[in-house]
């Protein structure tokens, strides 16, 4: 059946982008689009005498303060109880933030208007429109979880842009019964930056010794203390075979084969910064058989741009080429990857993406602390800020990094139960709407003893 939409003359382009990312990507309808003079969004089904409007507040700001303060969510944000409107949908929490619009639900007979703005609070978190405003940087000139508006009202564990899907779809519904939506399964994306596909501290003895002594000192752990020696020794015959980061990712292939995991390898085709790279000869012979062995393996071989492309259009170009090569000669399509240390600007990186003619980016997610960048859970279309247009590339958001959520300086957790509760929240929430859990783990993230035993918890579906 097809749903009738006519929507206000400001912000044309935003509106019919987010229209077809909540109702066709993530509800599966069909829906035609009108334009009308009036300030709200008009739902309407053909032989039906229902219909349902919908608050369209951030249009409207945003039409008059396009990337401007004026067009931000207000802080505090109010709560809306929604049960107490009728509404009986799957929700993380009884009360839920409202970005833009206002709490609740007025049934007036057949006309319902839902006050919440649905769209305009979801434009606003899948294009991460906030961080073209708020000039808040880290020292790797990221934009922090502390800046954003989910951390300050408190709703960065909640996938925020689903629970306002619910809401739509729990109002869509009542009014419109013969609707069905599309059928969703929960996916557990496991994915591995490979930021050192070989550990080079073999080559150092001074580093080797240093290793050691703190694994043997501050870790306890022998058998790594050992490990870390042996590779030494063995890489002055130019063996590998004790190289620790090498072989965790066989381990890691070896460990998701048995929950059927396909994970992806993302790698560093190119050096862009000697301070924040270290690419071991990417188009050298160990090189190619280590991405061969992934690729006969039945894992996938993505792209990891280094420290200077996320804005830098010549090195992201220079860097996909030398990676297309590799993909041509081991007869496998280019599809998609994650920026180097989670660097991202709005305003250009999804365009390098869109232009190098990959088919998804998994690098929203904070580096700082781990949650709902983008306020969902499930894949899909991104946006052009700048131009003012959907683009082609789609979003896969990164919901756990392991550093943020166990490392110091982040949230800090290490090996404990507590931070194991974490990604398991995380994980249960992406469960509850059947979406996507996107799990990062580097292979060179194995240093403690107690890694692994963690690593074999989250992996399962």
């Amino acid at each position: 059946m097809m749903v009738n939409v006519s929507i206000p003359k400001v912000c044309l382009n935003e509106q019919r982008y987010i229209l077809d990312v909540m109702l066709d990507e993530f509800l599966g309808l069909g829906f035609n689009v009108t334009v009308h003079d009036e300030p709200i969004i008009k739902f309407s089904m053909l032989g039906a005498d229902t219909n349902l409007t919908v608050n369209a507040d951030f249009f409207h700001k945003a039409d008059e303060n396009w990337l401007k303060k004026g067009s931000m969510p207000e802080l505090p944000l109010h709560d809306w109880k929604t049960v107490q409107d009728g509404l009986n949908v799957s929700l993380v929490e009884d009360m839920l933030p409202v970005l833009y619009g206002h709490a609740g639900l007025v049934k007036e007979g057949n006309h319902w208007h839902l006050n919440l703005d649905v769209f305009g609070s979801a434009f606003f978190m899948l294009s991460r429109y906030e961080e073209l405003i708020t000039q808040d940087r880290d020292e790797h000139d990221r934009f922090p979880a502390s800046a954003s508006v989910a951390f300050k009202a408190n709703f960065l564990d909640r996938p925020i842009v689903n629970e306002y899907l619910e809401i739509l779809w729990a109002c869509m519904h009542q009014l419109w019964p013969s609707l069905e939506r599309k059928k969703r399964r929960f996916r557990s994306l496991v994915s591995c930056d490979v930021d050192h596909p070989i550990d080079t501290a073999g080559y150092s003895l001074k580093r080797t010794v240093f290793r050691v002594g703190d694994k043997l000192l501050n870790d306890r752990n022998v058998p790594l203390a050992f490990l870390d020696a042996m590779n030494y020794v063995f890489k002055k015959f130019g063996s590998d075979k004790f190289d620790e980061y090498r072989n965790n990712i066989k381990w890691i292939m070896d460990v998701n084969d048995k929950e059927t995991n396909r994970v992806a390898f993302f790698f560093i085709p190119q050096q862009t910064s000697t301070s924040y790279e270290s690419v071991h000869g990417f188009t050298e012979d160990k090189m190619r058989n280590l991405l061969t062995k992934i690729i006969q393996r039945g894992h996938e071989i993505g792209f990891h741009p280094g420290y200077e492309t996320f804005r830098f259009p010549k090195n992201f170009r220079m860097s996909a080429d030398i990676l297309k090569c590799v993909y041509h000669k081991l007869g496998v399509k280019h599809s998609g990857g994650r920026q180097h240390y989670l660097r991202y600007d709005a305003s250009v990186t999804p365009k390098l993406w869109d232009d190098n003619g990959f088919t998804y980016d998994s690098s929203l997610g904070f580096a700082d602390r781990a949650g709902f960048r983008c306020g969902v859970c499930y894949e899909y279309t991104m946006f052009d800020l700048t131009n003012r247009v959907p683009l082609n590339v789609k979003q896969r958001p990164l919901v756990a990094m392991d550093c943020s959520v166990i490392s110091d300086g982040y949230e800090g957790l290490g090996y404990t139960k507590k931070a194991f509760e974490r990604f398991e929240l995380l994980k249960g929430r992406c469960k509850q709407f059947d979406g996507d859990f996107t799990l990062l783990w580097h292979n060179s993230f194995f240093g403690n003893k107690n890694s692994k035993k963690f690593y074999l918890g989250l992996i399962p579906n």
